[in-house]
């Protein structure tokens, strides 16, 4: 580092520190940072806690079945245990099982979907698309407005304290007479513009690091194997979004407007990329695939047969069950023992085949609107980076579809589990507790080129802008 660089680094330094506002602007953002951390952890730890009491509640539901089995049947409450423990009839929709989809360590950074979705489901051997659809109340305006994660703070409060800092780094100068006196000097104003960019590029990105690093080390061990990988990822994210912001005010500098121009430009730039470009964009799909919910709330409605007593309903009820299921066809006892229970299961099983079109026709409409936006991605680097983020935190949209695909597979085993005690007449044994089903979710092989990949696409736009103002301004002050 050369001698001018030193002085101009030490000018910015003390400049800085005598800018009281600069100094309470990095005060604030440095709190809402903290208040951010903390808010997500808040969030992440109510799910958490959530998770552990469904999960104990299983525990000791399915405890009490096995215990039952050691029970003298002395009174009308230990006999209902048992019958509830060891009759399928009864077994098969009352037998609760918690599919968890658990939050990553870095949940609590990036919330993401985790406040829209469910992220755990209370399984029986009953109607899948009945209990997969059937969501908790919400508070509507709070999933409008969103969380203040830590994401939030880097994507949309930072671009607007590099704004801030940077607007007037040339303008400035020119406007108060400096300008002329740093002409005369032996260093470009080029090498100085750079200088200074380069200088609050380290301040604002070190802050932004730091406070991500305080995040990471509260929440969880970086240095274990599930967060090494998620926390580098996180901090590399950081360093290229602002490195992003930094490239874009380089250019709108190197064009040697005024500060006011300047300020202008970069609060448009900041108006389209987060709000005008995804407002467009989410207007622009909803038109294009629109999706009709109206036959989802049908789902969650408890139906039955039209007669539950007629015979000759119960027998195309479980007639039709054999076309889809027909292992069970050799069960002579079949249309006889337990019938009411046997048709109950098959109505919810036909129930589930019948509304299955329906379902994949929702969620091949949802995932061509994600295929349509991913295209438009590249033109917005905020979007990008949100992406990354939650992506690297695991709250993206995908990791919930493959927990909804894990759980159509769970529900599966779920109900082979039960019918195949129900409809071959068999009692549930003790034994059988050992051998209950059990919920597993594959990790996504695709997440951390999906990552790169945005973070790619990130700087295949920083670079082409900084390139571009290095260039102009080259030319500006030949």
């Amino acid at each position: 580092m050369d001698k001018i660089t030193k002085t101009i680094i030490r000018y910015e330094w003390r400049s800085f520190v005598r800018n009281k506002f600069q100094l309470l602007l990095l005060a604030i953002i440095f709190l809402f940072g903290m208040y951010a951390i903390y808010y997500g952890a808040s969030v992440v730890n109510v799910q958490k806690k959530t998770i552990s009491d469904v999960q104990k509640i299983e525990e000791d539901e399915f405890y009490q079945y096995q215990i039952s089995f050691n029970e003298e049947l002395n009174s009308v409450d230990a006999k209902r245990k048992r019958d509830i423990a060891s009759n399928p009839s009864y077994a098969w929709f009352r037998h609760g099982y918690h599919a968890v989809l658990p939050p990553h360590n870095y949940a609590a950074l990036a919330i993401g979907q985790r406040d829209l979705h469910p992220y755990y489901h209370r399984l029986t051997g009953m109607s899948l698309y009945y209990q997969l659809f059937e969501n908790e109340i919400a508070n509507p305006v709070k999933l409008y407005v969103g969380n203040f994660d830590l994401s939030f703070v880097i994507i949309y409060l930072f671009p607007l304290l590099i704004i801030a800092f940077t607007f007037g780094l040339y303008s400035i100068e020119k406007e108060s007479g400096v300008l002329a006196l740093l002409r005369i000097q032996s260093i470009s104003i080029r090498k100085i513009v750079v200088t200074r960019l380069l200088f609050y590029f380290m301040l604002i990105t070190g802050l932004a690091l730091l406070i991500s690093l305080i995040g990471l080390l509260v929440l969880s061990n970086i240095f274990s194997n599930e967060n090494f990988l998620a926390a580098v990822a996180w901090l590399a994210g950081v360093i290229l979004y602002s490195a992003f912001w930094f490239s874009l005010m380089f250019l709108i500098i190197s064009f040697f407007k005024s500060s006011a121009f300047n300020a202008i430009c970069a609060a448009g730039c900041w108006l389209l990329f987060l709000l005008v470009i995804p407002a467009v964009l989410n207007v622009w799909m909803i038109s294009k695939y629109p999706i009709d919910t109206t036959h989802l709330a049908e789902l969650t409605r408890r139906t039955g047969l039209e007669n539950e007593n007629d015979e000759k309903e119960q027998t195309e009820v479980l007639s039709e069950f054999l076309e889809h299921n027909p292992k069970y066809k050799a069960s002579d006892s079949l249309f006889n023992n337990n019938r009411y229970a046997k048709v109950y299961a098959a109505f919810t099983a036909l129930k589930d085949s019948h509304s299955k079109k329906d379902v994949d026709a929702y969620n091949s409409q949802i995932g061509k609107r994600n295929k349509w936006v991913n295209q438009f991605l590249w033109i917005n680097p905020a979007v990008n980076m949100q992406d990354a983020f939650t992506l690297i935190s695991k709250t993206d949209l995908n990791t919930f579809l493959n927990y909804q695909s894990a759980l159509t597979k769970f529900h599966k085993d779920i109900t082979s589990f039960y019918y195949d005690r129900l409809f071959w007449d068999k009692s549930i044994t003790q034994e059988d507790y050992s051998k209950r089903p059990v919920f597993k979710m594959k990790e996504s092989n695709e997440r951390w080129s999906m990552v790169l990949f945005s973070f790619l696409k990130i700087a295949l736009i920083l670079v082409p802008i900084g390139l571009v103002g290095f260039m102009k301004m080259k030319k500006i002050t030949n």
